[in-house]
């Protein structure tokens, strides 16, 4: 049965030449047997396995030839499935193997001559450019009144009603009368989204700033006692129907020029606030509006007048440092001056101990989000692999904390980062999604977008890279990602004009150039290829060991041409 099996069987893997999508190798291997070869009392599965340089053997997957697993196609058992194994440095030069197994009915196992099914595999989707550049709150310590503070209470879509859940900024709120800083006004202005549901909603701004309203008095009569209800000069105005907020969303989105001013024409044009609603459900754009804009015009912004007493910088960095050794009590600092001290201190050893202070003590999101930055960078700078993944998880504890406190854009794209970082894909997105939500500069929304089409080109959601990078920008990272998506996407011609006007732009980069080489091998231009080889590792010569080693240049290996782009 083995003898038989051996001589007839069929066996191939897809795609030929093996390739990493994110850290895991995808394959689906099909085996076709002969005729008759299967017997109720014989067990016949083929094992899949990688075997790495090293010689050593990881096993992949099997097939099961066991009745009901596989179809008959003229007349032969025929089975196919997919496996995706793990990706390490080691594996690059391998072998994927298939080998047939009979098992006879005392469990006695003979095996088939193992078959070569993929030879390698093919680096190049880890060439994604990332920007990665997650933020430290700012910390700028007043040395005079800070001015008015704001908070935009976050609502669901067409509700009235106060939650404490993700991203609603009501805890946020809550901290601030807690650490009871004296008071004069308060401002509420309660707004609606758009979108119909919210329109017909009777009376729903208005209901939104009395809910909020409601709340802080309540608040600042049980919990605070620096503070009265009476002290303090309220005032709450709503906008129904108004497209200002929605404006300023818009303008300050990720959406191109063009979208922008197609909606901008709708608004500022004739018809009533429904009217130009629908016209705006017919624009190809209404999709990010639904997604990204909608959602965050859902508030009411409250805005608070308060009074702070300030300490001089040596002053708080020697009173941060006395609680930090509990030589002081925790409360001599208020939230603002411990945060501040971190700033005053370049070691991040120190800034993680004054932080870890803070939030113990304020658990506010300024201090969450800079914890998680220090541990970040803590592990930016770690080389164990086991230690860096802990750092990144105490990162994203921290930052997870300080973006429900304070959802903007900004927090969630830090959060984003280190859940990409860690390994979390679909965590990631998430946050990127939400950063996006959110709304933000354009610098910050082109680095999230840059970023999340890092992350689903890497996962090989390439229809979703496209719409991402769309928004992007013209950045390194952006272009260069587009490039490469051209040719996962086996369009070499787009690819290696674009990567041109990358070049046009970076002229110098290794990475790009190395790029271009492979560009010009996969579609078999020999002078392309060694051109760009040969500036990518001009520019960085450790690319000549890779280049070696890569397949992509596999069948220059033997080329003149390939030998001298190598030289320095």
């Amino acid at each position: 049965m083995a003898k038989k099996a051996e001589k007839g069987q069929v066996i191939t893997a897809q795609p030929q030449v093996l390739m990493v999508r994110g850290d895991k190798v995808p394959v689906e291997v099909q085996a076709q047997l002969p005729k008759n070869l299967l017997r109720n009392d014989y067990r016949y599965g083929i094992r899949v396995y990688y075997k790495g340089t090293k010689g050593i053997e990881e096993h992949v997957g099997s097939l099961g030839f066991d009745f009901g697993n596989y179809n008959f196609v003229e007349g032969k058992p025929t089975m196919m499935s997919a496996f995706a194994f793990p990706y390490s440095p080691s594996k690059s030069t391998g072998q994927l193997l298939a080998q047939g197994v009979v098992t006879d009915p005392k469990g006695r196992k003979k095996y088939t001559k193992a078959k070569v099914l993929a030879q390698g595999i093919i680096t190049t989707p880890h060439l994604i450019q990332t920007v990665h550049a997650p933020a430290y709150a700012p910390e700028t310590f007043q040395k005079e009144n800070p001015g008015p503070l704001k908070f935009p209470i976050f609502f669901d879509q067409g509700l009235a009603t106060l939650r404490q859940g993700y991203g609603t900024n009501l805890q946020l709120l809550e901290e601030f009368i807690k650490s009871n800083q004296k008071t004069r006004k308060i401002d509420i202005l309660a707004m609606h989204s758009p979108d119909q549901e919210e329109t017909t909603t009777r009376n729903l701004a208005a209901r939104r700033g009395v809910a909020v309203e409601r709340f802080i008095k309540q608040k600042i009569e049980t919990e605070a006692y620096n503070n009265t209800v009476s002290a303090i000069d309220f005032k709450v105005r709503t906008l129904q129907k108004n497209w200002d907020a929605f404006l300023g969303r818009v303008q300050n989105s990720a959406m191109p020029e063009e979208q922008i001013q197609q909606i901008l024409g709708i608004v500022n044009g004739p018809g009533s606030f429904t009217e130009k609603e629908e016209k705006l459900q017919a624009l190809p754009s209404y999709d990010y509006l639904e997604m990204y804009v909608y959602p965050v015009l859902r508030f009411a912004e409250v805005t608070v007048d308060y009074q702070a007493n300030p300490r001089r910088d040596y002053e708080v960095y020697l009173l941060a440092k006395k609680i930090v050794e509990n030589r002081a009590n925790a409360d001599v600092l208020t939230a603002e001056e411990m945060r501040y001290a971190a700033t005053l201190t370049p070691l991040l050893a120190e800034k993680k101990r004054i932080y870890e202070s803070a939030v113990e003590t304020y658990m506010n999101w300024q201090s969450l989000n800079n914890l998680g930055m220090v541990f970040f960078e803590q592990a930016q700078k770690e080389i164990r692999p086991k230690v860096k993944k802990n750092l990144l998880e105490s990162a994203i504890l921290n930052l997870r904390y300080a973006a429900h406190r304070k959802p903007e854009a900004q927090q969630f794209y830090n959060l984003a980062v280190a859940y990409h970082q860690h390994g979390d894909p679909l965590e990631a997105l998430q946050s990127y999604d939400y950063a996006i939500r959110l709304g933000g500069p354009l610098p910050v929304l082109q680095q999230v977008f840059t970023d999340k089409a890092a992350l689903e080109l890497s996962i090989g959601q390439y229809d979703d890279a496209v719409r991402s990078l769309s928004y992007a920008g013209s950045g390194y990272a952006a272009q260069f990602n587009m490039t490469l998506l051209y040719f996962l996407k086996e369009n070499y011609e787009g690819a290696a004009e674009l990567g041109q006007k990358l070049l046009d732009s970076y002229p110098k980069d290794p990475t790009a150039h190395y790029l271009m080489a492979v560009i010009g091998a996969r579609s078999q231009k020999e002078d392309l290829m060694a051109q760009h080889l040969r500036q990518a590792v001009k520019a960085k010569p450790t690319l000549a060991e890779k280049a070696i080693d890569d397949l992509e240049f596999k069948q220059y290996h033997k080329s003149a041409a390939f030998a001298a782009a190598l030289k320095p």
